[in-house]
């Protein structure tokens, strides 16, 4: 039902250098938080009248208590499918369903923002996995006072360090290879300064809780 949603498929032909620098330009929606006026306007969109998404849609909110990994099954089958598509926003919205008020972690559920992010950098969408981190890193910085007692408890605040750390070595290695260089180092700029803020604000709430 999956590979139904995508019936235009990345050209065989093309070399691997080609989709590199195709798929670093794909953003996840209109609001980008990360890089602005891409470009590359060529990514598959899924059709909101298509009978394909429609029913995708519907059997994965019915099966999905049954199978927890049944988004993170689909997401993966359509970006292995067509690496250029865009994700549909309720399917995006499943991984994200499981952050709650009282916790700002990227894990919880077997569908959830970190193996997302993961996804995204697997199949070198960049842009759209430092959207997504940004998001969460906002998020944890910018909860209302009454909350922040419940992020300062031990093991209240999680990322994706790894992958994380994956998607840096990533885009350096596209600038090494000069690619897309100026989004590269726009990107790269973002996750700095994004993590400088975060693990800022980790070590304040380490001190508070040594106190």
């Amino acid at each position: 039902m999956s590979m139904k949603c995508c019936p235009d498929k990345v050209d065989s032909s093309w070399t691997g250098d080609d989709r590199q620098k195709r798929l670093l330009l794909l953003t996840s929606s209109k609001n980008e938080v990360a890089v602005r006026g891409s470009p590359d306007n060529s990514s598959t969109q899924p059709f909101k009248g298509s009978n394909q998404w429609a029913s995708l849609e519907r059997y994965l909110e019915k099966y999905k208590g049954f199978h927890a990994r049944l988004p993170l099954i689909v997401a993966e089958t359509l970006l292995r499918t067509d690496p250029q598509i865009e994700l549909p926003l309720w399917l995006v919205n499943m991984f994200k369903d499981c952050r709650s008020e009282r916790s700002w972690r990227m894990t919880g559920q077997e569908a959830n923002p970190a193996l997302l992010f993961r996804l995204y950098v697997d199949y070198g969408r960049y842009t759209e996995a430092t959207n997504l981190l940004l998001e969460y890193i906002e998020s944890y910085a910018s909860m209302r006072p009454v909350d922040i007692i419940n992020r300062k408890r031990p093991f209240a605040v999680w990322f994706p360090y790894t992958a994380i750390q994956r998607l840096w070595f990533s885009l350096e290695e596209l600038i090494s290879l000069g690619h897309m260089v100026d989004q590269c180092e726009k990107l790269k700029e973002l996750l700095h300064g994004a993590l400088h803020r975060h693990l800022g604000l980790v070590k304040v709430d380490s001190v508070d809780l040594k106190i």
